[in-house]
């Protein structure tokens, strides 16, 4: 099976630069430190995961930073030598960013909960409520 992405292409230092902890990018606080410290440990399928998952409590607390964050960094991951899945992922995504942009976050929420289902079942992840 072919996949949109390489553990060489999941961008680990934007990952953890992303700044998903609630405050403002770059601070040092201890939330901050567990989460760069979580996503190190993680595989690059349950890193993607874990990714939709942020940019799905972002949207459900209306926090479109943080969902675009979450958004923009799975759109990094992608491979596009893997062209025909990357670009289909990529226009979900994008449309996804988009609806956020809106403020239409069920949307959003929809489309990025289908993807992350479908990427645990495929992956045998551990699906996280």
């Amino acid at each position: 099976m072919d996949h949109a992405y390489t553990d060489s292409n999941v961008p680990t230092n934007v990952t953890l630069e992303a700044g998903f902890g609630g405050s403002q990018p770059g601070s040092k606080t201890a939330l901050d430190a567990y989460r760069r410290e979580e996503f190190l440990h993680l595989t690059p399928e349950q890193a993607i995961h874990k990714l939709m998952t942020l940019g799905i409590q972002g949207c459900r607390k209306g926090d479109k930073t943080q969902a675009v964050r979450a958004v923009n960094v799975l759109i990094l991951a992608l491979d596009f030598k893997y062209s025909e899945v990357a670009m289909g992922l990529f226009r979900l995504y994008d449309y996804s960013k988009n609806c956020i942009y809106k403020g239409e976050f069920d949307e959003a929420i929809n489309i990025l909960d289908g993807l992350r289902v479908t990427w645990a079942e495929a992956f045998h992840l551990k699906e996280a409520a």
